[in-house]
């Protein structure tokens, strides 16, 4: 009876264990998959929060980062370009874009992207000089796009002034037009679209 009982026992471990070897990994849910952006988010900002006060134009392309100092680059173009070619083909990759406000200070844009996430934003202007009435305002955005652009010899009228722009957007399609559009209306943000820089 003993033996019997034994044997039956070890059968439905057998069973058991034949149905947990023919388990397959299930596809992430979208619950991890926000988990997982929400973790780079906090490794983004972190990254942001750990550089200098003060970063001059020097140190920011000694950094390596993709620096733009009125109106035209810095230094870090090989970065930039490596971020296009690495995002264009789906391969996750990342870069700190440096501009600088009115009053010299730094603005620093730090891009991710990869396949899961798109373009994830974090923008820091804790040192660009900018002043608030509003106590609680934070100094860091964080923002999602789906879509990269990048416009040259774009001028906002006929016969303006030609600028290289990069724009974020949810937008697939948006064109020059459409885009010089948005601006002019000033709607860009409603139409979920950001000027990235200028040049």
């Amino acid at each position: 009876m003993r033996k019997r009982m034994l044997a039956v026992l070890f059968a439905a471990m057998m069973v058991c264990g034949v149905a947990g070897c023919g388990k397959t990994e299930t596809e992430p849910t979208q619950e991890t998959q926000k988990t997982a952006a929400e973790a780079k988010e906090e490794e983004m900002l972190a990254y942001l929060k750990e550089q200098p006060a003060e970063i001059p134009a020097e140190t920011a392309v000694e950094e390596g980062f993709f620096t733009i100092n009125d109106g035209a680059v810095a230094g870090g173009q090989e970065a930039w370009d490596a971020f296009l070619t690495a995002s264009e083909a789906g391969k996750e990759t990342s870069v700190v874009i440096c501009q600088y406000s009115q009053f010299d200070g730094a603005i620093l844009d730090y891009l991710y992207y990869s396949v899961e996430t798109g373009y994830l934003l974090v923008t820091d202007e804790t040192r660009s000089g900018y002043e608030s009435e509003d106590e609680d305002r934070d100094f860091y955005y964080t923002r999602n796009f789906e879509v990269l652009k990048v416009f040259d010899d774009f001028s906002l009228q006929e016969g303006g002034t030609a600028y290289d722009i990069c724009v974020l957007t949810n937008e697939a399609e948006l064109d020059e037009d459409t885009f010089r559009t948005y601006w002019t209306e000033m709607s860009m943000e409603a139409h979920q679209t950001q000027l990235l820089y200028v040049i």
